[in-house]
C-alpha cells in the first residue's frame, strides 16, 4: 500500500474497527486482519495507539449517573403495562446510543490528535518518496517555489552542492506538512515545514545555538534529525547520509538574508 492511500484508508469503519480492538471487543479474524495492516502502515498504527490510549482514558473515568438520570431509569424499568414496553424499549436503546456515541466522541478526539503531533513522527516522512518536482523560485534563486504558510525553502545547490530531488505533502494530526528531498552524491536528507504552531523539541534531544538559531538533533533510529523553528514553523531535517554538525550548517543558513527565520 502507497504512502499516499493510508491516509484515504483511515475512514469511519476503519476508526470504529480500531477502537473496538483498543478495548478487546473485535473478533479474532477481524483482530488478526487490523492488526497486520497496522504493521506495515504509519497512520494506521499511530491511530491504534492513540485509540487504546482514549480506551485507557475512558476506563479511568467515573461513569456514574446523576440523582435525576438514575430516577428515569428508575422509573423506566419498574413494571409498567404491556403497551407502554416498546417506548420503554425505544429509550432504553436511545440511552444506549447517546453513551456509545460520548464514549466514541472521546476516543475520536484521541485519534485526530489529541497527543499532538511530535518531531519524531515528522521525521519519518524521510522514508517516504517524492511525489513531485521542485523548482527554484525565479525570483529568488537563493530559494525554491514551495513554502509552507509562507515559510520557503532554501536552495542548497550553489552554496553546498545539494540539489533539490523532489517534493512531496502529507497531513499529520490535522497538520500540512510539506517534505522536499535534497542529494549529493549519494546522499540524501528531507527537509520538512509543518504548518501551524511550532511543536516542541523531543525530550532527551541535544539543544545547540548556531547562528543565533536554536536547534536540537537527536537520534531517530538510523538518522540523524535536528528540529528548529522559523517564522513560528516548525522545521525538520532528517538524514541517514550525514551528521549533526553538516545538519545544523544546513538548517541555520540564512542565504545572506534571503532565507526568513
Amino acid at each position: 500500500m502507497s504512502p499516499d492511500s493510508e491516509q484515504h484508508e483511515l475512514n469511519e469503519k476503519t476508526i470504529r474497527a480500531l477502537a473496538q480492538l483498543a478495548d478487546g471487543s473485535l473478533g479474532p479474524e477481524e483482530t488478526a486482519e487490523l492488526e497486520a495492516r497496522a504493521a506495515h502502515s504509519f497512520i494506521l498504527r499511530t491511530a491504534l495507539e492513540r485509540q487504546r490510549a482514549g480506551a485507557a482514558a475512558l476506563r479511568g473515568l467515573d461513569l456514574q449517573a446523576g440523582p435525576s438520570l438514575r430516577e428515569r431509569i428508575a422509573a423506566e424499568t419498574a413494571p409498567a403495562p404491556r403497551r407502554t414496553r416498546r417506548r420503554r424499549l425505544a429509550l432504553s436503546s436511545a440511552l444506549a446510543g447517546a453513551v456509545a456515541a460520548v464514549a466514541l466522541a472521546a476516543v475520536l478526539i484521541v485519534t485526530s490528535g489529541g497527543a499532538g503531533l511530535t518531531v519524531t513522527e515528522t521525521a519519518q516522512l524521510a522514508d517516504r518518496s517524492a511525489t513531485g518536482a521542485v523548482a527554484v523560485d525565479p525570483s529568488n534563486p537563493r530559494l525554491l517555489a514551495a513554502n509552507v504558510e509562507g515559510v520557503p525553502f532554501p536552495n542548497w545547490s550553489r552554496e553546498f552542492g545539494w540539489r533539490e530531488a523532489g517534493i512531496r505533502s502529507d497531513e499529520l494530526g490535522g497538520r500540512t506538512a510539506q517534505t522536499v528531498f535534497y542529494e549529493k552524491g549519494t546522499r540524501r536528507v528531507a527537509y520538512t515545514i509543518v504548518s501551524g504552531k511550532g511543536i516542541s523539541a523531543p525530550a532527551g534531544s541535544a539543544p545547540a545555538r548556531s547562528k543565533g538559531v536554536d536547534v536540537h538533533s537527536l537520534a531517530d533510529g538510523g538518522r540523524r534529525t535536528v528540529t528548529w523553528w522559523r517564522d513560528g514553523r516548525t522545521c525538520v531535517l532528517s538524514s541517514a547520509d550525514v551528521g549533526d554538525r553538516q545538519l545544523i550548517k544546513l538548517a541555520t543558513w540564512k542565504g545572506d538574508g534571503a532565507v526568513p527565520f
